[in-house]
């Protein structure tokens, strides 16, 4: 289920997943609980949130501060 391949389509992949997780962190920060609470209907398993969250990670597009609990967008266009 991680990439998508003949079998699974890209929605159904975490590629197409993870899309979801963007679209409640543009310009802000949330709470990672929070977020799943939001999105958990878009995954089957938990499995398939945190490997989303690794792979945005993994590419630069949130930072995660474990402190607080929380998941940032990683606006490039700042410097």
């Amino acid at each position: 289920m991680l990439v998508p391949n003949k079998v699974i389509n890209l929605s159904d992949s975490i590629i197409g997943k993870m899309t979801n997780i963007l679209t409640y962190i543009k310009n802000k920060e949330i709470n990672i609980k929070e977020l799943f609470f939001l999105t958990q209907d878009n995954f089957d398993e938990i499995d398939e949130f945190i490997y989303s969250l690794d792979v945005l990670y993994l590419l630069d597009v949130i930072e995660v501060d474990f402190d607080r609990g929380v998941v940032l967008f990683v606006n490039k266009d700042r410097k």
